[in-house]
């Protein structure tokens, strides 16, 4: 019971941590991506920086093993750091269709958040499985991999608008794969509708943001 309860702060510090004083810890963790000179031009760190501290995140989260819990906390962290991408595309965007779609995001996001933290509260971690951290594992390392050298930020270029689309599409594409192994072995019924709603909203912005890219210049 100790170590269940050690495990459960452990996640709620690593939420509350997850604002702009993780940037520091994020910057040196992505070590060669930050540190480049390709990622100092403001088009391409005010991006990224949002999924950076998103992933410190990620990765501070001990896992119960229970795939609801889990989840819960998971969702979380991955919608704060949406929050944050949207916000500089709204704040710094060029192109008015991406704005406005940034802005209608970041509403749904913030209902999406809502729902997601009242759930979490009600949990309690109850019953490991170890399939679903394995896989649940793999996402993360996944989405890890995607920010080092040789991922997403060298895919990146000076506009800011290709920029966001190009991080945006990798963001909702690791939302599907969490979603979609949390259906798997998640039984709280409304995570679960959560996740399915998110597998056919993701596709659908994808979908959308690709086809505002050829207005980019």
């Amino acid at each position: 019971m100790k170590a269940l309860h050690t495990n459960i702060f452990g996640w709620l510090l690593a939420i509350t941590l997850s604002g702009s004083s993780m940037l520091a810890c994020a910057q040196a963790t992505t070590g060669t991506t930050a540190a480049t000179k390709d990622t100092i031009d403001p088009a391409k760190t005010k991006l990224l920086q949002p999924m950076q501290q998103m992933m410190q995140t990620l990765k501070k989260l001990q896992p119960t093993g229970d795939p609801d819990f889990d989840y819960s906390f998971q969702a979380k962290a991955h919608l704060q750091g949406e929050q944050e991408l949207l916000k500089q595309e709204i704040a710094n965007g060029k192109d008015s269709t991406l704005k406005k779609m940034a802005q209608t995001m970041l509403t749904g996001t913030q209902t999406d958040l809502s729902l997601v933290d009242a759930t979490m509260r009600q949990l309690k971690p109850t019953r490991p499985n170890q399939a679903f951290v394995q896989q649940q594992s793999k996402n993360v390392q996944a989405m890890a991999l995607k920010l080092q050298q040789g991922g997403t930020a060298d895919k990146l270029t000076s506009d800011f608008d290709k920029n966001f689309v190009t991080i945006l599409l990798d963001h909702r594409q690791n939302a599907i794969d969490m979603a979609t192994t949390y259906l798997q072995y998640g039984k709280n019924d409304t995570l679960r509708n959560y996740a399915q709603k998110l597998v056919t909203q993701a596709k659908t912005e994808m979908t959308n943001a690709k086809a505002a890219l050829p207005k980019q210049n």
